[in-house]
């Protein structure tokens, strides 16, 4: 009866022949073929998880406080005008309209492309119905077009929100790409506590400019509570990755995800966030601090979605990795 050489045995058996020459054998080729995946794919994932981020903050804004109100009037803004972006960003992907629009054609709900871009569309249709009752609650649209947006769309918006933040990490993980693969939890949790501190980091740089202080301070915990989160879950990634998380955590692009991501997005916007709520800083002081931490907590969420692009091209170039499939 014959053994069966693992595929560490039959990489050594290839290449270990001293008479042949040192050119790479079949078992050196990549065996996945990386994904043309570029800025736009990059902006479309991060901008997914903030405008679904901003859909929950809209939603847990009490009715009852001025500053609360003002807060869910501007995440119901940037949510819809995310919402309007994004499938534009897509199709600058796609390459052709018509792509996306074969994409509605069907719902499959076992492809997570699928399910992620009817999901789009529906945070959208909610979005412009909230948006339209905001509107008319100003007086800039005709009080009856209020009813385009029952009090159902608001926690509707919400939920599709979390389910949109979720997907972006959903459609990597859903691959047979090694490092994706291995990342089949940590991706998608990662994704929705990065885009919810996204939602809570631009919604406190909108507060700032509109002078609504006030609401600053109950948006920076909850950007801390989700930062935290997130850095917890790419640590234990790192860990429970091991080698398939090499093209992620090590080299150039893990010093970078480190130095960009984890300390300039995340623990430098906590520390920041943590001196507003201990010190009473002049006010023209702290919308400076809340600017800073607000925008290094936006470049550190794009950055991760960018070394998971580019480390997942490398993983799939690596021919060991995939013939050893993460579980």
């Amino acid at each position: 009866m014959h053994n069966v050489a693992t595929p560490d045995e039959a990489f050594a058996g290839a290449s270990g022949r001293d008479s042949l020459p040192a050119t790479p054998t079949y078992f050196e080729r990549p065996m996945l073929k990386a994904p043309h995946w570029e800025w736009n794919v990059i902006t479309y994932l991060f901008l997914g998880g903030v405008m679904g981020g901003l859909g929950v903050l809209a939603t847990i804004a009490r009715d009852d406080r001025d500053d609360e109100r003002r807060l869910r009037r501007s995440a119901r803004y940037a949510s819809f005008a995310l919402a309007a972006i994004n499938p534009l960003i897509l199709i600058s992907h796609l390459g052709r309209p018509e792509r996306f629009l074969h994409m509605l054609r069907i719902v499959k709900f076992k492809s997570p492309m699928s399910l992620g871009v009817w999901g789009l569309i529906l945070f959208s249709g909610a979005a412009g119905a909230n948006v339209a009752r905001e509107l008319a609650d100003a007086g800039v649209l005709p009080r009856w077009t209020r009813h385009f947006a029952p009090s159902i769309t608001t926690p509707l918006q919400a939920a599709l929100g979390a389910f949109v933040a979720g997907y972006t990490g959903v459609l990597l993980s859903a691959t047979a790409i090694p490092l994706w693969g291995a990342g089949k939890t940590h991706i998608p949790a990662a994704s929705v506590c990065s885009g919810f501190a996204g939602a809570c980091a631009l919604a406190s740089l909108l507060a700032t400019i509109e002078g609504n202080h006030a609401v600053t301070r109950k948006l920076e915990r909850l950007e801390i509570v989700a930062g935290g989160a997130e850095l917890a879950i790419l640590l234990d990634f790192k860990r429970a990755a091991g080698s398939y998380g090499a093209p992620m955590f090590e080299g150039a692009r893990g010093e970078k995800l480190r130095t960009h991501t984890l300390l300039a997005g995340i623990v430098a916007p906590m520390a920041l966030n943590l001196i507003g709520s201990a010190i009473r800083l002049p006010k023209p002081l702290d919308a400076v601090r809340t600017t800073a931490a607000s925008i290094l907590t936006l470049f550190g969420g794009y950055v991760l979605r960018e070394t998971l692009i580019e480390a997942g091209k490398a993983s799939a170039a690596d021919p060991r990795a995939a013939f050893r499939q993460p579980r």
